[in-house]
């Protein structure tokens, strides 16, 4: 005896008035298993689009079909188990295999024995019928959007129009919202003020029923609804619907926005725990966090730890750094990315020479282009005169030009590539080697927020072991951090010139693979 699962789907996104509910789809599932005396073990039912994989009740359901705890199906139709293409190929593999004996609808019935190419039909118009609806929903937003109206909820203080498919005024909230905004613009209203008037209106939530939240009074003034325009994907679009109030007026709100607006406090800023999250620690991987212990006397110290939060595999470090050694720890990876002035002026130079050689070679190279397309010029109006006069015939003309007119337009091409390409393609490797030379000021100081912004730029995965800060540094940086500790190593001015000059990567065009590149 086949033993039966239900399922029965209703999606929240469809808009297939004719498919019935959940419940009635079961209260005729119900039906079809009494009159026809078949076993259910199970009902399914879910409410969500099958147009793309990913059901959790219907992969359950499979899932149970292949332990055996079922063999047939009882759905309303075949569109309701799937939409899908990978979806449908699975209940046809089912289904070909004998896994499931039987699907039932309230149509037919469905057999292992069937032609598999009318269920595969079936599951294609179901899913081509998704796909032809979301076109269509997206072309009337568009045709909306065109005709002025806005395509989605109304604001607060206006109303979906069902019948005209237009967005019209509240018969009662229209007028308090519009008083309510004309009192802000005055500018005398905070926004606990203006909470205070909606509430007195009986302006409040409409499902809570209490007073309006900030965010929801933020979102209502700034919003360019009210004095006439929708914005959809950044455009402004002008709308048809009976605007609130004037632009002047709507500008007057959002500069009263402005200076009654109070800045939110950092409180951790005020603490003092500036590199609290900057870090991951090195033993557990999860961020650093930070503390302000005060003791008895007053005195008041900072210190920065491990959260602590896998309680599963506890964290080995347990020590706490302090606010100097961490500050301390920040100054030396900032030092490592410093580029010294005297190698700036050096290394500036260097790119005056390659932009004169690379100016050089430009020119020498688009005059010589240019004398062969002249050359070629010449040919083809020579060819040209030939045929004229008689010659050549046709054939010998196509075949003697063709190949000039093709050299041609490839010269044309290069020429303009060349003479259109940016003036001086080494700037970017010149303010880099600016950029980092500013960082010898931003090293020597001590302004904390900088540098922490500055590592956080040019630097990843900031990891703290114990005491110690690692950076990892991205490119060019790294290599300017492995140059400088290098440097730093040499035991002589000659040695330290040597680490900065050994390699050749400031050369934009490395000609041999085998030379080493400059760090810096």
């Amino acid at each position: 005896m086949l033993q039966y699962f239900t399922y029965s789907r209703k999606s929240s996104e469809d808009k297939d008035r004719q498919i019935l509910s959940i419940d009635a789809q079961q209260s005729e599932l119900r039906s079809i298993a009494l009159s026809n005396g078949l076993h259910v073990v199970r009902n399914f039912e879910e409410s969500k689009s099958a147009k793309a994989p990913g059901r959790a009740q219907f992969n359950e359901m499979l899932r149970r079909i292949e332990l055996g705890e079922a063999d047939a199906i009882i759905s309303w139709k075949l569109d309701r188990l799937a939409r899908n293409f990978e979806d449908g190929g699975k209940i046809i593999g089912l289904l070909q295999r004998g896994v499931i004996r039987e699907i039932r609808t309230f149509e037919r019935t469905y057999l292992p024995s069937d032609n598999v190419l009318m269920i595969a039909v079936e599951f294609g118009m179901a899913n081509q019928y998704v796909r032809d609806l979301s076109v269509n929903i997206r072309r009337g937003y568009r045709e909306k959007i065109r005709r002025g109206v806005y395509p989605s909820k109304a604001p607060f203080g206006y109303f979906n129009e069902p019948k005209l498919r237009t967005i019209e005024p509240h018969p009662e909230k229209f007028a308090k919202v519009k008083r309510v905004l004309e009192l802000f613009a005055t500018g005398n209203y905070t926004l606990a003020g203006i909470q205070h008037e909606c509430t007195k209106a009986g302006l409040v939530g409409e499902r809570t029923n209490k007073p309006l939240k900030f965010s929801t009074l933020h979102q209502l003034l700034k919003n360019p609804f009210y004095y006439g325009v929708f914005i959809i994907k950044g455009e402004m679009h002008q709308g048809v619907h009976v605007p609130m109030i004037s632009k002047a007026t709507f500008d007057e709100i959002q500069k009263a926005r402005v200076e009654r607006a109070k800045p939110r406090q950092n409180r951790k800023a005020d603490k003092g725990l500036l590199f609290r999250n900057f870090a991951t620690c090195g033993s557990c991987g999860y961020c650093i966090t930070g503390e302000r212990h005060t003791k008895k006397s007053g005195l008041r110290f900072l210190y920065y730890r491990c959260t602590h939060k896998d309680k599963q595999d506890r964290c080995q470090i347990r020590s706490y750094v302090r606010h100097q050694v961490f500050e301390a720890e920040v100054r030396r990876n900032v030092e490592l990315v410093v580029l010294p002035s005297e190698w700036k002026e050096r290394f500036l130079a260097k790119v005056e020479t390659w932009e004169s050689e690379s100016e050089e070679k430009a020119q020498n190279q688009l005059a010589r282009l240019n004398s062969e397309r002249q050359n070629l010029t010449l040919k083809i109006d020579r060819l040209n005169s030939a045929f004229t006069e008689g010659a050549l015939d046709i054939s010998e003309f196509r075949e003697m030009k063709n190949p000039l007119v093709a050299r041609k337009v490839e010269m044309d091409e290069k020429i303009a590539l060349l003479s259109g390409r940016k003036a001086n393609r080494l700037e970017p490797l010149r303010n880099w080697i600016s950029e980092a030379n500013t960082v010898e000021n931003t090293a020597s100081g001590s302004n904390w927020p900088e540098m922490k912004e500055l590592l956080q730029k040019v630097g990843s995965n900031r990891i703290l072991r114990e005491t110690s800060l690692t950076v990892s540094f991205i490119k060019p940086w790294n290599s300017l951090a492995k140059t400088t500790v290098a440097a730093r190593c040499a035991d002589s001015d000659s040695a330290r010139s040597a680490v900065w000059w050994r390699r050749r990567e400031l050369n934009p065009c490395p000609d041999d693979s085998r030379h080493r590149f400059l760090h810096a």
